[in-house]
């Protein structure tokens, strides 16, 4: 919400412009299975090099499409990394590299430098988790042997392991095995790899009952602040009594830690927050830097706690808007909180206020839309098209944006782009009659959002001109509603072809623009361009 006063963005009100659709689509062609099929050995390097500096992920949407790229990068490198060079020349390809070559086509003079750059890989599958693992135990031997020079060097690859082989570490090594866990703060390791360092820094803390413990708390080794700050996401490992058993001021030194833990279960949740009652006292008492300090355990409380806190603080609104997991319920309850401790009505509201709302914002009811101030609308209209709210409110929201914007027909791309999941408001005869040049500038969040029955009312051309990041996010209840034609189309669209009238062009002729489709400006566009020129020239020399 500080956006609106200069600041940063709120983190779930981020939007990101799509890639222009001529550079998916020059992308697309060079990827398509008749020119994948053409490259020839001569050419495989560069291929490999272009592809390797990007993401597969993000450049090929389709499943279908990112195995034949594979394949085809399978067939360049014979099945096998022979040396250095090759790892080098792969880049990010790395992180796909099959489950069979990762075990036994890694020849021992490339491993070293691939098994560095596997780690840097974010998303493996299990069958490439298990080919490390293998391989590793095969070098290394099982890690019950390890020294402490290997444990620390193979730190980042420890969450590969089973509990049972990561227990001889955790007691060996348990201060490698913390340092290895803090550097996964962004991500959510395993179960097993969080319990084997929850254990290890309980088998190292001082197991001591306390003095004057809490009623049902005999004997119980309550959590301290020291455990605590140590475990980090691990703390999701805490026995509900153990929670309960914490002495008040560990509550009070570590209830932020404890509030960024992703993985606490709701019955963990509602255990803390009975802490923050029992520390703090019923919730009309807490004061901002309670509220905001709980992070996730706030979303324990129900409708009718909510009402009790003080909201009359957009500060201390946006700090619950962080939240993605409240219930319509609980939403509706803060929003309608502030309202009342704030003194505000909906008329009264500014853009930071609207910003600083966030999701809960969903909740209003949507006869006070209209009420909303168009002035302060329009500032932050982007920010509300990255709300995933209700049908009917995005629909009261599209005829918001109506007054602004105009009728739908005559909105461009860039006003389609910055609307987000608000067009998915449109009524079945408004998408109908959208020109199917201005499909592409969609913003997936809003093809996820439009209701399956007015979805399948789009035009076979329509959906053909999607382009492969908004056609991969039709779901799976939207595709059931299509007919075989619109499936089609669909399919045309993660291949990256706009029209069939053009598909099957030669590769240098690009989509015709028209007046309303401008480029849209970001990060993502430059990223494509420079990926795009290297493919585009391999493309070239293909067809010449």
């Amino acid at each position: 919400w500080v956006e609106a006063r200069g600041g940063a963005q709120h983190p779930t009100m981020r939007r990101t412009a799509p890639l222009h659709r001529g550079t998916w689509s020059k992308m697309s062609i060079i990827l398509r299975a008749r020119y994948l099929a053409s490259v020839p050995a001569s050419q495989c390097v560069p291929f490999l090099i272009s592809l390797g500096k990007s993401w597969l992920d993000s450049l090929v949407l389709d499943s279908h499409k990112k195995t034949s790229v594979l394949r085809k990068v399978q067939q360049c490198l014979d099945d096998s990394i022979a040396d250095e060079y090759t790892v080098d020349i792969m880049g990010n390809l790395l992180c796909h590299l099959p489950a069979a070559i990762i075990d036994r086509g890694i020849s021992p003079r490339a491993w070293a430098t691939a098994l560095h750059g596997l780690r840097d890989c974010p998303d493996l599958n299990p069958e490439q988790k298990a080919a490390v693992r293998l391989k590793l135990l095969g070098q290394y031997g099982l890690p019950q042997h390890w020294t402490a020079e290997t444990t620390k060097d193979l730190g980042p690859f420890l969450v590969l392991f089973s509990g049972d082989e990561l227990s001889s570490i955790a007691t060996k090594f348990p201060e490698i095995l913390l340092q290895a866990a803090s550097k996964m703060a962004r991500t959510l390791p395993t179960k097993e790899f969080l319990w084997a360092v929850f254990q290890s820094v309980r088998n190292s803390s001082d197991k001591i009952p306390s003095y004057d413990p809490m009623p049902g708390c005999h004997g119980v080794v309550a959590p301290s602040s020291d455990d605590i700050f140590k475990l980090a996401e691990a703390n999701a490992c805490w026995a509900l009594e153990d929670l309960r058993c914490m002495e008040e001021d560990t509550f009070i030194r570590t209830v932020e830690l404890l509030g960024a833990v992703q993985g606490f279960s709701r019955p963990q949740l509602m255990t803390l927050k009975e802490k923050a009652i029992q520390v703090w006292d019923m919730p009309s008492y807490w004061r901002e830097h309670h509220i905001v300090s709980l992070g996730r355990i706030a979303l324990a409380l129900n409708e009718s706690e909510l009402e009790q806190l003080d909201l009359s603080s957009i500060d201390t609104v946006a700090s619950l808007s962080w939240q993605t997991e409240w219930t319509p319920g609980q939403a509706e309850s803060i929003l309608q909180g502030y309202l009342d401790d704030s003194g505000y009505s909906i008329q009264d509201l500014k853009s930071f206020h609207l910003v600083g709302l966030g999701a809960t914002l969903c909740a209003i009811n949507i006869t006070e839309i209209p009420l909303i101030k168009i002035s302060e609308f329009r500032v932050v209209v982007a920010r509300i098209g990255t709300l995933l709210c209700s049908t009917h409110v995005l629909a009261e929201f599209k005829r918001k944006a109506e007054v602004v914007f105009g009728d739908p027909t005559e909105w461009t791309s860039s006003v389609l782009q910055e609307l987000g999941t608000i067009a998915a408001g449109l009524t079945k005869a408004e998408l109908r009659m959208l020109d199917k040049d201005l499909m592409p500038y969609f913003q997936p969040s809003a093809i996820k959002c439009l209701p399956d029955e007015i979805f399948k009312e789009l035009s076979a051309e329509q959906i053909a001109s999607l382009g492969p990041e908004n056609a991969a996010a039709v779901t799976h209840a939207q595709r059931r509603r299509l007919s075989p034609l619109q499936l089609q189309s669909l399919q045309q669209a993660l291949d990256g072809a706009k029209t069939h009238s053009w598909q099957d062009a030669p590769a240098s002729a690009g989509p015709t623009r028209t007046s309303s489709s401008r480029s849209p400006a970001g990060a993502l566009q430059s990223w494509g361009l420079w990926l795009g020129c290297p493919l585009l020239v391999l493309m070239a020399k293909l067809l010449w």
